[in-house]
């Protein structure tokens, strides 16, 4: 059984660390700061506690690859995808997909960002692989694995978020502009992988 006051606590941190990443606000980052602070102190106190000696930091500071999800939603075999509304890729395409959540494992994390970014509610039916993104983009600091899930609609309608443009449906023929989140070559492998019937793609 998952102790809820650890999980919450946790929950707060990580979100405190994607907001001093992420945000451009200076007034949301000293919040994001105050509660990262906050929240951390908590854990330190309650990892103290002899009922439970957490350590969630043991291995914190050994590198490691940074996983990442993306989902095919088919529907009359075209293809789910929604258009980025954020500056680099701003108007540019990409399947649904994003970070792992700190509490999530990879297949709730994808139903997450399909729900987030799309709208759509999804059942995953199957793994299609993992990419090692390194192959593809230019080396960065970070190694970053896409993990690939096919998926089917089971609910929900298209009612993308702040970080999405517009959803919509392509054929494999007429692919918009991609994004920089998956290359023409990572999505057609995988692609054509799962069209031929073969088993999970893994490099």
């Amino acid at each position: 059984m998952k102790d809820k006051i650890y999980e919450f606590i946790k929950k707060v941190n990580a979100i405190a660390h994607t907001g001093m990443t992420y945000s451009k606000d200076e007034y949301a980052i000293d919040n994001y700061r105050e509660l990262l602070e906050v929240s951390t102190r908590m854990l330190v106190e309650y990892m103290k506690l002899d009922i439970q000696p957490y350590d969630i930091y043991q291995d914190f500071y050994y590198p490691t690859p940074q996983p990442c999800v993306r989902v095919f939603v088919m529907r009359d075999d075209k293809i789910l995808m929604v258009q980025e509304a954020k500056m680099n890729d701003k108007g540019k395409w990409s399947l649904p997909g994003g970070w792992c959540d700190i509490d999530k494992s990879p297949m709730e994390s994808a139903i997450g960002e399909v729900k987030e970014e799309s709208g759509y509610d999804v059942m995953i039916t199957k793994l299609l692989g993992i990419s090692d993104r390194s192959k593809y983009i230019k080396s960065k600091m970070y190694v970053t694995y896409n993990i690939y899930f096919l998926a089917e609609v089971i609910g929900g309608e298209a009612n993308p978020n702040f970080e999405i443009q517009a959803v919509n449906w392509f054929s494999i023929n007429d692919l918009p502009e991609l994004s920089t989140k998956t290359t023409m070559n990572e999505f057609m492998t995988i692609y054509n992988n799962y069209k031929n019937g073969n088993d999970s793609f893994f490099e």
